[in-house]
Order: structure tokens, then sequence, then C-alpha cells
């Protein structure tokens, strides 16, 4: 079994002001605007077996298949609509977004 190496890392905190910057897409969506949607955010995934999955316990990793580096994708009904990195906004996850696709 491959030893896996379990390390904190720090994240940039981010000083996250609301409406700051300028939207992602310039247009009139007037008639469009209440309509919610679901942005998830994807870091990586992982091939494990069943009998892994079920005997997985408080505190065991499961090691991604991403660097630790690597951007991570923003997914809109589960198509990537952009890629950027992980930020401390607060006591919250934040993205930072880099590219849009």
């Amino acid at each position: 079994m491959k030893e896996v190496v379990v390390a904190q890392i720090d994240l940039e905190e981010v000083d996250y002001k609301p409406g700051s910057g300028g939207p992602l897409v310039e247009r009139n969506l007037g008639v469009l605007g209440h309509v919610k949607v679901r942005l998830d955010v994807l870091m990586g995934s992982a091939d494990i077996s069943v009998d892994r999955l079920f005997s997985l316990t408080w505190g065991d990793c499961v090691e991604l298949d991403a660097d630790l580096d690597a951007p991570v994708a923003l997914l809109l009904d589960g198509k990537p609509i952009a890629r950027g990195h992980l930020m401390a906004a607060g006591d919250c996850f934040g993205l930072k977004i880099s590219e849009i696709l």
C-alpha cells in the first residue's frame, strides 16, 4: 500500500467584498436574474474499491487525483465553466477565478 503523507495547507486569505469587480458575463439578464442555479467546485476525484469505501473510518484520508497546486474546476449543472484556486474568505472557502472556459 502506498504511503500517503497528510499535511496541513495554508490558504491565501482574501479580503472579500461582495459586489467588488465586474460580472463574469456582460449581458442584460433582467428576465432570468431570479433563476437559481447550482455551482459546484471539483477539487479532484478518487477511484477506490467498495471494500475500501466501507472500511473508511474517522480520520482516514482519501487521496485525490489532483496536485495540491492544481486549479479546481467550477461546474454549472455538472459542466465546467471556469477554473480557479481555493481561497480562505473569512470562515469559508472561496474560489478565486483565474480562467473562464
